[in-house]
């Protein structure tokens, strides 16, 4: 004897397991307590066209932030990200595309990937301002094993400046590319998509200071470094902030 199953797909939720959802999908989905240090650098132009999607455009000076959080509290808990991003135009919107970036916890690695289009995978990051040093400096590192270094960031604060600057900033964009595989192998990808993204600052401190940041090129399975650091430009540090992530309203099949 057989019984038919009782779910029906008008109660599956959005993401699987469709019984037990492991992430929830929100228009905003807000961070408390963020630390964020953000290095940008001038790359290497030919090495980033070679990865950069033949949708967006960018310029011959590349600029690449590497950006080190600390999120306090959020739907994923508390966690720690890496994320290297390169500036781009879609279209005459300017976007951040985001080729690399780590995270310390599951959840948050799973909803990034299938829901927006992170390609978000799991790394060690160490990085904390509370952290007493003799040096005096704030590090940050990204290691991928444990004990590889792949990128190590340093911060010497030297002005905080007037939080105002967060909010005068506006919203970031950044601009990921979401590929969904076949399951049949050999077949090109269910989904192919650019999807935006938007995050914003709503309040927190504002330090600026001197950065350094080194991409070791230890790993061609991690390869941070094929965005160059040619130049540094400038980095800042802010703390204990407020940020609010905006789903997207419309999406870029490719």
């Amino acid at each position: 004897m057989t019984r038919r199953g009782l779910l029906t797909k008008d109660r599956f939720a959005p993401v699987g397991p469709v019984h037990a959802p492991a992430y929830l999908i929100a228009p905003t989905i807000d961070f408390g307590d963020v630390d964020m240090l953000s290095i940008t650098y001038l790359t290497d132009a030919d090495s980033a066209a070679s990865i950069v999607p033949d949708a967006l455009e960018l310029d011959d000076q590349p600029v690449v932030t590497l950006s080190f959080l600390n999120y306090g509290i959020s739907g994923a808990g508390s966690y720690r990200e890496v994320v290297q991003s390169i500036a781009c135009k879609h279209g005459d919107q300017s976007v951040g595309y985001v080729p690399h970036i780590y995270v310390t916890n599951e959840p948050a690695m799973i909803a990034g990937r299938e829901w927006l289009g992170w390609p978000k995978m799991l790394a060690d990051i160490t990085f904390s301002t509370q952290t007493t040093t003799l040096d005096g400096l704030i590090t940050a590192r990204l290691e991928r094993p444990a004990g590889l270094d792949l990128a190590v960031a340093q911060f010497v604060p030297t002005q905080r400046l007037d939080s105002q600057i967060l909010t005068a900033a506006g919203d970031n964009v950044t601009m990921n590319l979401r590929v969904i595989p076949s399951p049949i192998p050999g077949q090109a990808p269910s989904i192919t998509e650019l999807v935006p993204s938007t995050m914003t600052a709503l309040s927190g401190e504002v330090w600026a200071g001197q950065g350094s940041v080194h991409l070791s090129g230890a790993s061609e399975f991690t390869p941070l470094h094929r965005f160059p650091v040619v130049q540094t430009l400038g980095a800042i540090l802010i703390r204990h902030a407020d940020m609010r992530l905006s789903a997207p309203t419309e999406t870029y099949p490719l």
